[in-house]
């Protein structure tokens, strides 16, 4: 039967090499797994190996900065000889399943560095404001400086045309970093040859075109990195879908005659993106954004040049990738984080496994959040990522099989017991609810949480593949569990959702988050969500779109400040929203008193009251280890203790801790 996505797997070129089929591996930072000079070690190796072996036709790596003396760097011209000899050995692996390897550069950073005591002053195109740290004034970039800049590209990009790379991505004008920071007026404030005129703009963008074909010859494919839109209304204020706003970086137009120039300066294709830092959640869109949301900005783009656009940006549906390129919007798919979650990705897709692709949830919590937390690339649904080496001992078939009793059929139970029937162990999940999923399930009320509908929807065909045993409605007592024919325990029963000590907290029109999630319909008009976390705010914004009128109250001086902090680009884009939609937030304040119709508190040392037909607590979670203690008190078993119930977190620390307690058993 011919693949319905066949489209998908068709070839196409960029210049003069060809690509196996549109899905591509676009860049995604290493952060953490590089080596001091910036070579790729035998771990990003690896996991480059991992997605050419899943079927992308095209890896393009994270981005490597070259050294140029203005940034603290890892940088391949620090070693040249050991960067050549480790990216020959990616090569090599990458092309062994047929894939194509292109290595992308940043060219500097620039406002987008975040100042620390290590950094001198930032730098930029002009003398302009750091975008993270206002107070400090970019330093402009003299002509030398720009120089050593291009010169530094050019060089590294002639180390992996020497290690064997098929081509190289420039991290151009985009995002916001360098590239773009001379590409947009607002950053670009300069009278020389590097200011003014579209070309002047985009003349570090030829420097480094012209020295790479110098250098490597002209049938060495580069692509540069393209950005349509800004999506700024102003320094670090970008807009939300919907909102009517005046541009206040570069526009649609402007972009798309760079897109025209930068292909006639001998650019071969371009990997699409949009947004900057300033306006992060368009720059890497979180769980609130739709997926494709970059899909009509690229067709534009598409029509304008004559060379490939690859779209990245939420692509991870094979039926909306699919549409993109059978429909002529754009040449190839991009994906990322998609990949992060499911190297297989591709070769699911083209054995017709779509239901078996374990979905990215878009919550950046892995792999973002980690990133500007100055912490290794990870992924908050895959454990494996970077540690693809140590996955196959983890997943090998056990010497000794065991009866494994997992309590609770939540995400940190399903991963649990998915890794431990993987590996031969025969596994049961008692569940008090007639379903899997435990907080998953209202979690995933809201039209943003699509993915992690998906998500949940995964793991239930897991337990079927995996053969794991599924008991329902099984409230289980520490002596009903004592009492299983089981050799290891899993406790994995859900933490409690805290409840403040208010007066009249306890009255029946009082509920808790996940209970107005799971009860929309039983809800008054006018809602109090006591507590602005992301939950809370989440909570605020549904109810708002069902139609209620929703306020936020929030003890701290700030909403999503607590010790787990959402990804700059679900925070800000959470935020956003809430101001969109006009829903009432009020920071520092102190509840009171909770009446049958009023909620009475006080705010900045004023007495305030809002009306209340209901009042949703929402203040996060504690530890529920009652169980657990009973438990392994009473027994000589293997007991494990696992996910929320042991330390409130979110999927990502669920799943990590059930699958090391489930390859552990």
């Amino acid at each position: 039967m011919p693949n319905k996505y066949a489209k998908l797997f068709e070839p196409f070129y960029i210049g003069k090499v060809e690509i196996k089929n549109r899905i591509v591996q676009s860049a995604m930072l290493p952060e953490g797994w590089t080596e001091l000079n910036g070579a790729f070690g035998e771990t990003l190796i690896r996991y480059y190996e991992e997605r050419a072996k899943g079927g992308a036709g095209l890896i393009i790596t994270g981005s490597i900065t070259p050294n140029h003396g203005l940034e603290n760097q890892d940088s391949p011209l620090v070693d040249p000889k050991r960067f050549v000899v480790q990216t020959k050995k990616l090569a090599d692996r990458v092309h062994k399943y047929g894939a194509k390897l292109f290595c992308q550069f940043q060219i500097y950073s620039g406002r987008n560095i975040v100042p620390d005591e290590d950094f001198n002053t930032p730098v930029s195109s002009s003398a302009v404001e750091n975008c993270y740290e206002p107070s400090i004034l970019c330093r402009e970039l003299t002509v030398e400086e720009i120089h050593k800049i291009v010169q530094a590209t050019v060089d590294a990009v002639y180390l992996c045309y020497k290690a064997g790379a098929d081509g190289v991505d420039i991290n151009g004008v985009k995002g916001g970093y360098l590239g773009d920071q001379f590409g947009v007026d607002a950053w670009n404030h300069r009278t020389d040859q590097y200011g003014g005129s579209l070309e002047n703009k985009l003349r570090i963008m030829k420097e480094i075109r012209d020295g790479i074909r110098e250098k490597c010859g002209p049938d060495f494919p580069v692509t540069t990195h393209l950005g349509t839109k800004s999506h700024m209304k102003g320094p670090r204020q970008g807009h939300v879908p919907g909102e009517s706003y005046v541009e206040y970086g570069r526009d649609m137009e402007e972009s798309l005659l760079m897109g025209q120039y930068l292909e006639k300066i001998g650019y071969d294709g371009f990997l699409f993106g949009t947004g900057t830092h300033d306006s992060m959640y368009w720059l890497y869109p979180p769980m609130y954004m739709p997926d494709g949301c970059w899909i009509d900005e690229a067709e534009a783009l598409r029509k304008e040049v004559n060379i490939p656009v690859i779209l990245p940006g939420k692509m991870n549906v094979p039926a909306i990738a699919y549409r993109a390129i059978s429909e002529g919007k754009v040449d190839a798919i991009g994906i990322a984080r998609g990949m992060l979650a499911d190297p297989e990705w591709a070769n699911k897709v083209h054995r017709g496994e779509e239901e078996d692709i374990r979905p990215c949830i878009s919550c950046n919590n892995g792999c973002l959040a980690s990133i500007q937390a100055g912490l290794p690339l990870r992924c908050a649904v895959n454990p494996d990522v970077c540690f693809e080496e140590e996955a196959k001992a983890k997943y090998a078939k056990c010497a000794n099989s065991k009866k494994v009793a997992i309590i609770g059929g939540g995400v940190a139970g399903m991963e649990c017991a998915r890794t431990a029937a993987i590996r031969g162990h025969q596994v049961t999940i008692y569940e008090k609810n007639d379903c899997l999923g435990g907080v998953m399930i209202p979690a995933e009320t809201p039209d943003f949480k699509e993915a992690n509908r998906r998500l949940l929807k995964w793991y239930e065909r897991q337990m079927k593949k995996n053969k794991v045993s599924l008991r329902f409605n099984r409230y289980m007592t520490s002596e009903e569990i004592l009492a299983l024919d089981a050799d290891v325990i899993v406790i994995a029963n859900g933490a409690k959702e805290r409840i403040p000590q208010i007066e009249g907290v306890d009255s029946g029109h009082v509920i808790t988050g996940t209970a107005a999630l799971m009860n929309a319909d039983i809800l008054g008009k006018n809602i109090v969500v006591v507590g602005g976390g992301q939950v809370g705010c989440e909570i605020a914004l549904w109810l708002k779109q069902q139609g209620l009128k929703p306020i936020v109250l929030e003890a701290l001086d700030e909403l999503m400040g607590g010790r787990i902090r959402p990804a700059i680009s679900h925070r800000d884009m959470l935020i956003d929203l809430l101001k969109f939609n006009n829903i009432p937030i009020y920071l520092k304040v102190n509840v009171k008193r909770i009446t049958n119709d009023s909620v009475e508190l006080e705010v900045n040392g004023k007495a305030e009251s809002f009306p209340a037909d209901n009042v949703i607590i929402s203040i996060g979670f504690e530890k529920n280890n009652k169980l657990f203690q009973e438990i392994y008190a009473s027994t000589e078993k293997d007991v494990y203790f696992i996910g929320d119930a042991k330390a409130p977190g979110n999927f990502m620390s669920c799943i990590h801790e059930g699958n090391a307690v489930g390859a552990a058993i």
